[in-house]
């Protein structure tokens, strides 16, 4: 998660400061992949929590 998000700074770093229109849409490119992925991971980390929740709460009822 911390090299996405080093990234994707990157990325909006690019967009703020690139030399030309090519290099500004290639970087807004980036930001977008970069955000699906995060997403993604993030998503599947909340999914993995709600699983561990969940037999948390088996075990303690037994």
């Amino acid at each position: 998660m911390r090299l996405l998000d080093r990234r994707l700074a990157d990325a909006l770093h690019r967009i703020r400061h690139g030399s030309s229109a090519d290099l500004i849409e290639i970087a807004r490119r980036d930001e977008r992949q970069l955000l699906t992925e995060l997403d993604r991971l993030m998503t599947r980390m909340r999914a993995i929590e709600g699983q561990l929740l969940q037999i948390q709460k088996h075990a303690t009822r037994h």
